[in-house]
């Protein structure tokens, strides 16, 4: 998106942006997704929902509306011949290319634990969102007010923090909309290291523990999970932790896409070696941006995250890359930065390391909504965009 937007100012090139799917997701805003509860209306959707789903996608057609020179095709890449420059399309057939990105993102990683994968819920998209709100409600609905409901995330990385920090909200509000007494509820964390946030700071990880320990979050960490049965989860140990409702943060690996494409290198999750230019190696004119992309940060010898801001930033450099072919310039070296992050934890309450500073509680929360804002007015202008922002906070603010 980033780089499309970004080139579409450019005179003299045509770019073709494929999906198969016909919406752009912003995936800070699924864990309110997730955690939000609507009001029930008989016979037709509320307004609040199609509120609720612009602040999370929106149609890939109306975002570039007004940039002529790019065209948007909704199929599916199949495979490509980069020595050719053409791409394999599901209904389309061919498509050639002077120039191609790659940014597929990654997809759910279940370490080929089969009952895994065909028992827990993902949270990859909008519709995952759905899905786990929708199971968290059924549950509410379906089982005896004496009943412990029981909501595991496997995974205590920034994804399942986050998102336990808000569903323990939404688990409060149904037990009172369903007379479920409070202290039948419980939202547990399994994680298999001993910490949460892993990768962040000691300071983060403290401040995250404290804060969803005092919403009422419980944690089973140095868990890992062997298995899961219909009700169960099994840990390495042998232990069984029964649930309800059962959600799977914890792996990502590059898009099964990255597996089709032959004569290229793949690395750690499958993602795609790329060189010092965001180049996939050997070619020339194919660069990869996003979770797909395998890119050494040399300050430190190890991979990049595969995180939002590095994707806004590879895909930054990108553009600037494949304006100086098309000008037959000098290609810029990528050059990571680590700013920091802000990771929101239930209510309007966020944890905040940027540039040094470290900041919780109320201020982050609004910094946070603050980068939204930006992020929408980067792709729609900043009415539209400021439109979308207002009516997401009415709704999380509500749900807060």
């Amino acid at each position: 998106m980033r780089v499309a937007k970004r080139l579409a100012r450019e005179s003299g090139l045509h770019i073709t942006l494929i999906d198969k799917s016909r919406y752009h997701t912003f995936h800070p805003n699924l864990y309110e997704v997730a955690a939000s509860h609507l009001p029930e209306v008989f016979g037709h959707l509320p307004l609040d929902f199609v509120e609720l789903k612009s602040s999370a996608i929106y149609p890939l057609e109306d975002i570039f509306l007004e940039d002529l020179n790019v065209t948007f095709l909704e199929d599916e890449v199949l495979g490509a011949n980069f020595k050719k420059k053409e791409l394999a399309l599901k209904k389309s057939g061919r498509k050639i290319y002077d120039f191609l990105v790659i940014a597929a993102g990654s997809e759910t990683n279940y370490f080929g634990i089969q009952s895994l994968e065909a028992r827990a819920l993902p949270f990859k998209n909008f519709f995952h969102a759905l899905l786990i709100r929708n199971a968290i409600d059924e549950a509410f609905f379906k089982l005896a007010k004496n009943h412990i409901i029981k909501i595991v995330i496997g995974g205590g990385g920034f994804s399942g923090c986050e998102l336990a920090g808000e569903l323990i909200g939404y688990m409060k509000t149904l037990a009172k909309i369903h007379g479920h007494p409070e202290y039948y509820i419980e939202c547990i964390i399994v994680e298999g290291s001993d910490k949460l946030l892993g990768g962040a700071s000691e300071w983060a990880q403290k401040k995250a523990k404290k804060r969803l320990a005092f919403l009422g979050v419980k944690f089973k960490l140095q868990s890992m999970i062997k298995g899961v049965n219909d009700g169960e989860i099994i840990l390495e140990n042998g232990t069984k932790v029964s649930y309800d409702v059962f959600i799977w943060t914890a792996g990502v690996k590059a898009n099964n896409l990255t597996r089709a494409f032959s004569g290229i290198k793949l690395e750690k999750a499958f993602c795609m070696a790329v060189d010092q230019y965001l180049r996939v190696a050997p070619y020339e004119s194919v660069f990869s941006v996003g979770d797909l992309t395998y890119c050494i940060d040399e300050s430190t010898g190890k991979a990049l995250p595969m995180a939002a801001s590095v994707a806004l930033r590879e895909g930054d450099l990108v553009v600037k890359n494949i304006i100086n072919l098309f000008m037959k310039k000098p290609l810029r070296k990528y050059k990571p930065s680590h700013p920091g992050f802000i990771v929101p934890l239930g209510g309007k309450y966020a944890l905040m390391e940027l540039y040094g500073f470290k900041f919780a509680g109320f201020l982050p929360w609004v910094l946070k909504h603050l980068v939204s804002l930006h992020y929408w007015a980067g792709l729609l202008g900043w009415p539209e965009a400021f439109r979308i922002w207002r009516n997401g906070i009415e709704i999380y603010t509500k749900n807060d």
